[in-house]
């Protein structure tokens, strides 16, 4: 149940980075509700990666240790080609624990922000979805709906989900965290154009007796940005870009919302392809695929392949939204942009997000700041993911920079595990020169 008389601040949507805002929140002392129309929490074994920067925060909010009893941890990213490392990144001073990328499945980061909330006297409301958001100058009025199962059917039963209760509530703020199909975002009237073509992976993860420490692999071959995770309980996953890989019913279907009018609407991700699943595998899943795959970008790469434990083709659309908000409601993670999968930048970013828009409204609700911090905040972020997407701010090589670095400048910015003043450190390891950010305040 909500608590009794009205919430201060509406989250919406209850993944990894809408649990963190909602979390910020609470531990500031703000009576906050949060909502998913999901059934339940996500259950799934894909692993995240956690930046350094990522894990500074986790610390700050009292949560790091739960994260890092289940982590694996990367130290270096080695940035490849078919024949092998061409450069290395370090994360930073290896005597720092948190000089890392903390490789976690996303139950285990769920899970834990779920527990930090309780602890904190606040919980998430599944199967409750918001219907209508009608912002005011003061408040915004949320039609909030309790979801329920119905057995449906004469001859053939089957269960529906229903909406068993609706009520209105009057809030003064709301952080929209609802994904990539965000009805916050869609209420603002923002646009959610592509700013570029959609990326198609093939991702494995298998079991392996592969040696690799503490190091991640990027591959670079032609049009193609490959990535290479150890995980933790002897398994691996490769992600490979396929150039020559199309879901022509998306992009038929996303097209032609466009062109009647509808705006841009970011298209559903396939649907997972697990072991013992009845869905038939696509032939660029068999695994004769991936042994070719790796042949071909890969050859380095000798070690076994085992059980395959999952696989499926994911499509990486990338966007970014108009602003991130306005007035009293605001945009944080995949709702306000989408991202190729290489470095994990839309969870990991979007928790900064998240972090900025509560420190700034709970400052507003304390009496200690104004709608215009929300304003600088938007603007500082839509800035940094136009460095990422490489719209502006691109990196530059400088006279120390390698031949081979120089060639794939262009790619780095969606590979590199930080941003800010951290992506720039990172660049300067490869000898390149990260211009400031072009936006009215600088991310920190």
């Amino acid at each position: 149940m909500f608590a009794e008389g009205n919430p201060e601040v509406l989250v919406v949507g209850a993944g990894p980075v809408g649990l963190l805002a909602a979390l910020d929140l609470a531990k500031q002392g703000i009576i906050v509700e949060i909502v998913d129309s999901g059934v339940w929490a996500c259950k799934h074994s894909y692993a995240l990666a956690l930046y350094p920067q990522t894990l500074s925060l986790l610390r700050e909010l009292g949560v790091l240790d739960r994260v890092m009893g289940s982590a694996y941890a990367v130290r270096t990213l080695a940035l490849c080609d078919r024949g092998g490392t061409r450069a290395k990144v370090r994360l930073g001073d290896p005597s720092d624990p948190l000089a890392c990328l903390a490789v976690v499945r996303q139950d285990v980061i769920e899970d834990m922000f779920e527990h930090a909330l309780r602890e904190a006297g606040a919980a998430v409301h599944w199967r409750h979805d918001i219907s209508a958001l009608q912002p005011t100058p003061n408040h915004i009025t949320a039609t909030v709906d309790r979801l329920e199962r119905e057995s449906r059917g004469y001859v053939v039963a089957h269960n529906e989900w229903v909406v068993g209760r609706r009520w209105d509530i009057q809030v003064p703020f709301v952080i929209g965290a609802d994904g990539y199909n965000s009805r916050v975002r869609r209420t603002l009237n923002i646009e959610y154009p592509e700013v570029a073509p959609a990326q198609y992976y093939a991702v494995f993860e298998f079991e392996t007796d592969a040696k690799l420490g503490d190091e991640a692999h990027v591959v670079f071959g032609p049009g193609t940005s490959d990535v290479l995770w150890p995980l933790p309980g002897g398994l691996c996953r490769w992600s490979f870009q396929l150039t020559d890989y199309h879901d022509t019913v998306a992009e038929e279907m996303k097209d032609r919302l466009l062109r009647s009018g509808f705006g841009y609407f970011p298209t559903e991700r396939a649907k997972d392809r697990t072991e013992g699943s009845p869905n038939k595998y696509p032939a660029v899943l068999d695994q004769s695929h991936l042994i070719d795959l790796i042949a071909s970008r890969a050859p380095w790469f000798e070690a076994s392949i085992g059980r395959i434990h999952w696989r499926t083709v994911v499509r990486f659309e990338r966007r970014l939204a108009g602003s991130f908000g306005q007035n009293r409601m605001w945009l944080a993670g995949d709702a306000a942009h989408l991202a190729g999968p290489v470095a994990v930048q839309s969870m990991n970013i979007g928790f900064f997000e998240a972090h900025e828009l509560a420190t700034a409204v709970a400052g507003i609700l304390h009496g200690q700041g104004t709608l215009a911090d929300l304003d600088a905040c938007g603007d500082r972020w839509h800035g940094e993911w136009r460095r990422l997407h490489g719209l502006e701010a691109h990196l530059e090589p400088t006279p120390e920079t390698d031949p081979w670095v120089a060639e794939h400048a262009a790619d780095l910015p969606a590979c590199l595990p930080g941003f800010g003043a951290e992506a720039a450190r990172l660049a300067a390891q490869l000898g390149l020169y990260a211009p400031p950010v072009l936006s009215k305040t600088a991310v920190p």
